[in-house]
């Protein structure tokens, strides 16, 4: 997710200094007995890995880990961060996918809330996830996303034969960031690698000057299903653009009809015409060089796909097509707060009609049967998302007591 748990002294510093119908999925066979890696819980997007860390006794201690390729520091939750023994200067040890790393407590950081309000819980509960990996360790690894598989592979160099078409990439020797070059728009531009963004996002700056010329890739304004991943309070998700890119190009690799949000001013349109394009700005300072965005799990998803991060290259095996439907719901966007949903703003389809009249911070309790209170972001999703012409139930829970609404589906493809 690429990250926005961005240090809130980052944001302070960079003010101070400016002044101012689903495509069907690939089918997944049985990894067999000898097979290297490990399995991987594919939760709203996300990466979920069970990573098993060295406690200062010299035992051990598992925990379910978000596997983020697009934040360059690893990350615990106190809790584990303390029981690690990080917070008296141990070093952080821990093995995944059947590969040993080890690192400094000094590059570890642990779990704060940052100024968007995110937090492993309010991503990820009811799963309890403690801890974010980064892939600042991976820089001497092959690293194998097989998607179809929902299987994660690390290696020395030259022990996996690579799969796929091979794609030059750049690595930030730091922090392991990778990017690499898209053909969209007429025109060549570096996106980061990132399995931790569950949708593709952008600049929003450059998605308006590609619309200025091609209008009718605009879908709707507002964030809006997987695009809407973070569900963050906050004017600079819930009021992106949401667009279609009708072909990109990876290397030789072509994919129709991308969805991609371009992400709204972080301090409004003033002040990010004083302050530039803050969030982004400060989060490609751990890429290899100036990108317009991430990669996510839209993208991600319908291959193989091999990073060598020594040699630089990339290898794109197509498992399946992009799903032109995939944010395919009811018009609303949606913010998280205390493991419970309210209705954060109305989304402005392209075509079709918003669900005008709908209360802004209502409590989303429902879709159809699924209650939302106990459930976690990708369930929550799935069970918004539809075909054009259907309704889902929405139960919502507001000042004047519940109400129920049945919710046209958008027709974003």
């Amino acid at each position: 997710m690429s990250s926005l748990l961005l240090p809130r002294r980052a944001i302070l510093r960079a003010l101070l200094a400016s002044a101012v119908g689903p495509a069907a999925a690939a089918p997944r066979s049985r990894p067999k007995p000898d097979e290297p890696g490990a399995p991987f819980l594919f939760e709203g997007g996300r990466i979920l890995v069970e990573a098993v860390f060295t406690t200062p006794d010299g035992g051990s201690r598992k925990a379910l880990a978000f596997f983020n390729m697009g934040m360059g520091r690893t990350m615990l939750a106190p809790a584990l961060y303390t029981e690690l023994g990080l917070d008296r200067g141990a070093p952080l040890r821990y093995s995944l996918a059947g590969a040993d790393f080890e690192t400094g407590a000094e590059t570890v950081d642990v779990q704060k809330e940052d100024f968007t309000g995110l937090s492993l819980d309010q991503m990820f509960a009811p799963l309890k996830v403690e801890a974010v990996l980064s892939p600042s360790l991976l820089r001497a690894r092959v690293l194998v996303l097989d998607y179809g598989r929902r299987r994660i592979v690390i290696a020395e160099p030259g022990r996996i034969t690579p799969e796929g078409v091979a794609t030059p990439i750049a690595v930030n020797p730091q922090t392991g960031l990778a990017s690499v070059d898209v053909d969209v728009a007429g025109g060549r531009h570096a996106f980061v690698i990132d399995a931790g963004g569950g949708y593709c996002w952008m600049r929003g700056r450059t998605l308006a000057q590609w619309l200025a010329t091609a209008p009718e890739w605009r879908r709707a304004d507002g964030a809006i299903g997987r695009a809407n991943y973070n569900m963050i309070d906050f004017a600079f998700e819930k009021q992106g653009v949401i667009a279609r890119l009708p072909k990109i190009a990876i290397g030789e690799t072509t994919l129709d009809a991308v969805g991609v949000l371009g992400t709204a001013p972080l301090l409004g349109a003033f002040g990010d015409a004083l302050a530039g394009e803050l969030f982004w700005d400060n989060w490609q300072k751990s890429a290899p060089g100036p990108v317009v965005g991430w990669l996510g799990a839209n993208v991600l998803q319908h291959f193989r796909l091999t990073i060598d991060y020594p040699n630089r290259l990339s290898y794109w095996r197509r498992q399946s097509a992009p799903d032109p439907h995939d944010l395919d719901q009811p018009g609303v966007t949606l913010v998280r707060r205390e493991g419970r949903y309210f209705i954060g703003g109305i989304v402005r389809p392209a075509r079709g009609a918003p669900l005008d009249g709908l209360p802004i911070g209502d409590e989303l309790v429902a879709v159809n049967g699924l209650n939302a209170r106990e459930a976690g972001k990708g369930a929550v999703l799935a069970a918004l998302r539809g075909q054009p012409g259907q309704t889902r139930t929405l139960t919502l829970l507001g000042q004047g007591g519940e109400s129920k609404i049945e919710a046209p589906t958008l027709d974003l493809s």
